[in-house]
């Protein structure tokens, strides 16, 4: 209780904070926001540049994020209907195996039991 009590209060001041600074007002002052938060944030940002053994590597152009995108939704449609198409066969597959199942569970009953219900 007291985790989710520190967490509520955490999550309260972020947002009062960013309304009182003006985040979520018109983009005009989230632009002058930013701007003022990036000339405070260069040194730091900088420095730790500096620190750091590796760069990032560049982001993907805009065609081969858009090849990409267009690859794997039809890998995801295609796998869809791929399931679509063979589901009557696994519907009938898993209900053969559990009637096979129960059919089996029920007829190695114990005789013994079976002659007392008659």
């Amino acid at each position: 209780m007291i985790k989710f009590g520190i967490k509520s209060a955490v999550l309260g001041s972020a947002v009062y904070y960013t309304v009182d600074k003006g985040v979520w007002k018109d983009s005009e002052t989230t632009r002058e926001l930013y701007e003022e938060l990036e000339k405070g944030m260069s040194p730091y940002v900088g420095e730790f540049k500096k620190q750091i053994p590796f760069e990032l590597p560049p982001l993907p152009s805009n065609d081969r994020v858009s090849y990409l995108f267009k690859y794997y939704w039809n890998c995801g449609v295609k796998s869809t209907f791929q399931f679509l198409i063979n589901l009557p066969t696994h519907t009938t597959n898993a209900i053969t195996l559990a009637y096979d199942k129960i059919s089996s569970a029920t007829s190695n009953e114990p005789a013994s039991s079976q002659e007392g219900t008659k």
